[in-house]
Formats: C-alpha cells, sequence, structure tokens
C-alpha cells in the first residue's frame, strides 16, 4: 500500500504489507566462530552444516521497513544454514520493471521473489525449480502446506514453484466498520445492527452537522466488503457456504446494494467524492472530523483516533460487529491468513539447489522461524514463559523513532518486510497499540467473520489467455457501478447492463474459475 502525509506515514506501524522478492550466487566462508552453537537452538541445529555457499538475494524493498544487509537474522542463517546472503535491495516502485525484465529474458537469480500471478505465468517456461517434486526433504514445510491447505490454490499444472509466506501467529485485520463512537455518545444513538440501522445512524449526524459526509471512502476499495457484507459480491468472489466461485456484479443482490448506495449518495451520506478519493483525502477527512465512518482497513483508524485526540480527548474510532443483511445473515471481510500473494522461486539452473532448499525449510521450521521474526536469542530476543519475546533494552532503543517496529525489525532483519517465510506476528504484537489487539480479538469472535482467500487457484495458460480476453470486455462495464452509485445511469438500467456482463463472457470466467478450484480441492 502506499501511503501518503505524516498520518499515512505513521499508519505503516500498524499496517502489515508485503512486497518481498530473492535472489542467489557463491563465495565467503564463515569463521571457526560461526560454528558455535546458538543458545536456545538444538543441538543439531546448532552444528555445524555441510554447506556453504553464498547466496545473492535480490528483493523489493517496501517503503515501511528499509531493507538493511549486515544484520542479526542474516547471519544466523548462515552460521545455522551455511548459506551466506549478500542481499541487493530494489526500490518497490522499480522492482515490478525489473521482475518483468529478468523473466522476459530467463535469466533469473538463483531465487527470485514473485508474486504468485507472475509464478503462474512464467512456470511454464522452465524457468523455476519445481520444489514440489522435493518435498520429501523438506519435512518443515511439508508440515506447513498441510496447515495451510489454501497453498494448494498456488499450484501450477500440478506442481508447486515457489514457496509462499505464510504465519504462525497474526494480528488479524480486515475491512471492517468504523465509527465515531463518541458522536454516536453526543447523539444518544445506539451501535447499529443492521445495514437500516447504520442508514439511520449516518442520517442522525448528518442532522447534526450538516457540513459533513458522514461515509467516506479511499475510492473503490470498499466496495468487496460492502458487497460481501450485505450479501453478495464485487467481481470474481468466492462463495463460502456453496464452495465456489460467481461473479456478483451481475447478480440481483448487486441491484440491492447499488440501491443502497445510491440512496446514500443522493441524500448527503456518502462523500461525493468517494470514487476519486485518494488515501490522502481520505486520511485528511476521517482525522480532522469532517467524516464520522469507513468500512475498510481497521488498523487506520488508530492513527485517526490519535490526531482527533489532540483536539478532542473524546474522540474516538472504535469497531463495531459486522451488519445484518437483508437475509438475516451477517457476513465480515478479514484478510486472509498468510501472505501467500508473495513467494520465492528458485532458479532451474541454480548450482545447488537442495542447500536452498534445505534453507527455506529450516527457515519453515520452529528454529528458523524464531530466528527469521526475532533475531538472536540473549542479542535481539530473549525466551519469557517458553515463547520468545523481543528484549525491553532493543524495544527501547527505538521509542523515539518515527516508526519504532519498523525501525526495529529493519535493524533486526526480521519479520514480515524482511526474510521470514513463516511470520510470527510477536514482535509486531509487542509494540502494537492496544486498540489493534483488542480489534485483532474482537474480529476473529464476529459470528460474521469471514476469512476472504488471498489467492486465487492456479489457471493453466489457455484460461489465463481466455480470462484476459474476458476482462478486456467486462472492465469497461464495470466502470458504470460508480455511475449507478451516483445515480447518472439510473438503476432501471441494471437489467441491461447485467445481460452486457453475461455477453462479455462472464459465465465462462465463472466456469474457468470453478474448474481451477476443482483441481486443487
Amino acid at each position: 500500500m502506499k501511503r501518503a502525509t505524516k498520518i499515512g506515514t505513521s499508519l505503516l506501524s500498524f499496517t502489515l504489507v508485503s512486497s518481498v522478492i530473492f535472489a542467489a550466487c557463491s563465495s565467503d566462508k564463515p569463521s571457526a566462530s560461526s560454528a558455535s552453537p546458538t543458545p536456545g537452538l538444538s543441538a543439531a541445529a546448532s552444528a555445524k552444516p555441510k554447506t556453504d555457499i553464498t547466496v545473492r538475494m535480490m528483493r523489493g524493498e517496501n517503503a515501511a521497513q528499509v531493507i538493511k544487509t549486515d544484520t542479526p537474522v542474516l547471519k544466523e542463517i548462515y552460521k545455522q544454514t551455511g548459506v551466506k546472503i549478500n542481499l541487493e535491495p530494489v526500490p518497490g516502485s522499480n522492482y515490478i520493471d525489473k521482475k518483468r525484465a529478468l523473466l522476459a529474458t530467463n535469466n533469473i537469480p538463483d531465487i527470485f521473489g514473485l508474486e504468485s500471478k507472475e509464478v503462474a505465468e512464467f512456470a511454464k517456461t522452465g524457468v523455476f525449480l519445481p520444489i514440489s517434486d522435493y518435498l520429501d526433504k523438506m519435512p518443515n514445510f511439508s508440515k506447513i502446506i498441510q496447515e495451510n491447505p489454501e497453498i494448494k490454490r498456488l499450484y501450477v499444472d500440478g506442481k508447486l514453484y515457489a514457496f509462499p509466506i505464510t504465519e504462525k501467529f497474526k494480528i488479524q485485520g480486515g475491512k471492517a466498520l468504523l465509527i465515531r463512537t463518541d458522536i454516536l455518545k453526543e447523539l444518544k444513538l445506539d451501535v447499529p445492527k443492521t445495514f437500516d440501522d447504520l442508514y439511520n445512524v449516518l442520517k442522525k449526524m448528518k442532522e447534526a452537522y450538516p457540513d459533513s459526509y458522514p461515509w467516506t471512502t479511499r475510492g473503490m476499495s470498499f466496495m468487496d466488503a460492502v458487497a460481501l457484507g450485505m450479501g453478495t459480491g464485487y467481481g470474481m468472489t468466492y462463495d463460502s457456504d456453496k464452495k465456489q466461485y460467481f461473479y456478483g456484479n451481475n447478480k440481483p443482490e448487486f441491484k440491492e446494494m447499488l440501491t443502497y448506495m445510491n440512496k446514500l449518495f443522493k441524500e448527503k451520506l456518502l462523500d461525493p467524492d468517494f470514487a476519486i478519493n485518494t488515501k490522502q483525502n481520505w486520511d485528511e477527512k476521517l482525522s480532522s472530523g469532517k467524516s464520522f465512518f469507513y468500512y475498510d482497513n481497521n488498523q487506520f483508524a488508530v492513527n485517526y483516533n490519535q490526531a482527533l485526540q489532540e483536539k478532542n480527548p473524546n474522540a474516538k474510532f472504535d469497531r463495531i460487529p459486522y451488519l445484518i443483511n437483508s437475509t438475516g445473515k451477517s457476513k465480515g471481510y478479514l484478510y486472509a491468513k498468510g501472505w501467500l500473494v508473495d513467494n520465492y522461486a528458485i532458479s532451474s539452473k541454480t548450482k545447488d539447489p537442495e542447500a536452498l532448499l534445505a534453507m527455506f525449510d529450516w527457515m519453515y521450521g520452529p528454529e528458523g522461524t524464531t530466528v527469521t521474526n526475532y533475531g538472536v536469542l540473549g542479542e535481539t530476543y530473549e525466551m519469557a514463559n517458553g515463547q520468545p519475546k523481543i528484549m525491553d533494552s532493543v524495544i527501547a532503543k527505538y521509542k523515539t523513532a518515527a516508526d519504532p517496529i519498523r525501525a526495529m525489525l529493519s535493524d533486526i532483519g526480521g519479520g514480515l518486510l524482511a526474510l521470514a517465510v513463516n511470520v510470527d506476528e510477536g514482535p509486531m504484537k509487542q509494540t502494537t497499540h492496544p486498540d489493534l489487539v483488542r480489534w485483532s480479538e474482537e474480529l476473529v469472535a464476529d459470528p460474521g467473520a469471514y476469512i476472504v482467500p488471498g489467492v486465487n487457484p492456479g489457471f493453466t495458460v489457455e484460461e489465463n489467455e481466455k480470462l484476459k480476453q474476458i476482462t478486456t470486455k467486462v472492465t469497461p462495464l464495470e466502470a458504470d457501478v460508480v455511475k449507478f452509485i451516483m445515480g447518472a445511469k439510473p438503476l432501471t438500467e441494471f437489467d441491461k447492463w447485467a445481460e452486457s456482463l453475461n455477453a462479455a463472457g462472464v459465465p465462462e470466467m465463472e466456469k474457468i474459475y470453478n474448474d481451477a478450484l476443482a483441481r486443487v480441492k
């Protein structure tokens, strides 16, 4: 996610974004002292490894966390696996073009970080090592696959070509409903329980604050969550009850949602700039008291509260339960466990594939997971009640940093935006705002909570090509969603519009998704 403004920058402390990339090569040897046992690790894991290679890692650098090339995590990986990593960070803004150029020439580094769609697109060229052929040599990773069956969606024609980022523990986030509870209290309004209740609350807020637009959004990023909550879908959507995909926009339930949003727009309860708001616009409206409700990433509210409370100590955005829709059900949008969008592929040309496979398997295991998230025992973390914990003395070093947790993890070289493949959010949780921890627990316990799949099932080359053709026809039609909400296109034309989506290939697109899903069930 891109961030703008002071508020947007500080939000990076709480927003978990991932953009992770790797590569590989050969050289230095560890010194004799590097073979000494690591405190807290087993004797077997601390023994000097047989492997001794140098690996060149090229990866994208997320703006949230600077990548450093000489960290405790890198040193410990070398000590425990014999693989020395020479890390070459590439600014995330430039990395897409660099990836495409390397893939196009079939000349990738030994280990390469890719999005799942890129793995699927280039796997057939023979550029990647089929790591699923080596699962019998990777007990830790095999266990990860068993614990995360959604990894099956990453298989391409029956083979897995990359290591996905997964998560051991997580501070749960989602597209949630955040509302100014202080204003509810001021106006003596109950917490809304249904979408009709929400409309009535927004109307009362508008009456009390006529210059406000109670509900604001950051562009169209809210649509998938609202559609899900109202019992439909926005674009291709997975139906967790029927265990199949459907396209939401052409369904009757979608018209009901458009009718609701159009009513909010006409009555100026919805920000008139909802479709074009940048993140910066959105931040300013919510942190200055111009808007009182949003349906999006709950983590942003911490910083809005901080800004609001500088002028009004009672001002507070707080999470409310997912709303009951017209069918009497509720459904909430939770972010997927793991970050399966980002993966690490090994070049089929690498000289020592087994050494790299062994390194990744160690990183997925309990010892490697601890090292790549917390660093080195006694140096950056300690054990408390049987669990790793970043040392208080380490945390104290960063208390004055603009973004303490990311500055600390940058120096340690650990966590989601560094080298962890099995992410443990323990370090984040230690320094995270208590509201985020509380909201995480509430989101998991919410009866309507639903974890939206992070990745699509793997498509064949032919399916990908057909999907591109259909998408080319469907995308221009989808622009009418905004027109319906704003009233520029009357809702009386919805049925005709839905028919045009069908003619553009929506039924075939649904079939392609479900055929692909059937192959990985």
